[in-house]
């Protein structure tokens, strides 16, 4: 095979606490992440240059959005600079090409890059026959940052092209606990229910909510054990711990966030939280109409939002 569509699904979160950060500067989280169906699509070719050498890897990548970056600062490329450099003296000579039709919003909070890092690491795997099982795969990934991981795990478990034994992995999971960086990893149930997800037209630095979050009052922490515990159950009391904790900053810095998860809370939602650091806000629904029809309103307030559900 030479060439591979991988589904690079987007995720939320259902949970996040966050303690002080430590020595290195990085805040332990413990966290449960849900994968969506919506989703970029990530197609990798390996084209050959059959002139008998082996390791001399070039990396192409092109995507549907402009503003995009296509060198070492998308994680896609960095994905595959990664492969290459690891694995690439065991492959033919030649050009590894990622075309990337984004759809998930950029910088949102929803581990669109991660998923796309994460995609080409399965790509690759397949492509160049290396036999890599998800533990060796997701350890790549965590070199490339905290949500590539998780984002890895959900793509073995719904991308079918995928070979059996990495789909039938007992980690595969569409749904995890995330501990310490995020990368150490629990797959739990998940929900199963639509989903509105939507975003002001602002972005929000990842890296100023984590170091302004030292110094806000947190009044309220998710119970991770009693949420997973609740999810097994299927019982509609995990919503109680659907909390994060980084609201407490990035709606008090970011108004036109909080004012979008207000709006979002008039629409009938069982639950409404913003996911990882924002500006994405979700809403979880019963009906898939309820849904749609929400998703319809909020667009005509002017906010960019999808309807889609979630994968279990």
């Amino acid at each position: 095979m030479d060439e591979i569509k991988v589904l690079s699904f987007a995720k939320i979160n259902l949970s996040i606490d966050v303690g002080a950060a430590r020595g290195d500067g990085y805040h332990p989280v413990d966290m449960v992440m849900q994968q969506l169906s919506f989703h970029d699509d990530v197609d990798l070719k390996y084209i050959r240059n059959n002139d008998g050498t082996r390791g001399n890897i070039d990396v192409q990548v092109k995507t549907n959005r402009y503003y995009l970056p296509t060198d070492n600062r998308n994680l896609a490329f960095k994905a595959a600079r990664l492969m290459a450099d690891r694995y690439g003296k065991q492959v033919d000579s030649g050009t590894v090409r990622i075309d990337i039709k984004k759809r998930i919003p950029v910088a949102a909070g929803l581990a669109g890059g991660s998923g796309n890092g994460a995609a080409v690491i399965h790509g690759l795997n397949v492509l160049w026959d290396l036999g890599l099982d998800l533990t060796k795969v997701c350890l790549l990934c965590a070199e490339l940052g905290s949500d590539v991981p998780f984002s890895a795990l959900g793509q073995a478990k719904a991308n079918y092209i995928f070979p059996k034994p990495m789909r039938k992995d007992p980690m595969a999971a569409s749904c995890a606990r995330a501990t310490g960086r995020g990368t150490e990893l629990e797959p739990v149930e998940g929900i199963r229910k639509p989903v509105v997800i939507a975003k002001p037209s602002i972005s929000v630095s990842t890296k100023e909510v984590y170091q302004g979050i030292d110094s806000c009052e947190i009044v309220s922490r998710p119970d991770n054990d009693k949420l997973v515990e609740d999810l097994a159950a299927h019982s509609d009391g995990a919503y109680d711990n659907f909390i994060n904790v980084l609201e407490a900053y990035t709606l008090d810095h970011y108004p036109a966030v909080a004012k979008l998860k207000q709006v979002m809370s008039e629409t009938g939602a069982e639950k409404v939280l913003m996911s990882g650091s924002g500006p994405t806000v979700f809403a979880v629904y019963n009906h898939m109409k309820a849904a749609m029809s929400a998703c319809d309103k909020l667009r005509d307030k002017g906010y960019e939002a999808y309807w889609t559900k979630t994968i279990k």
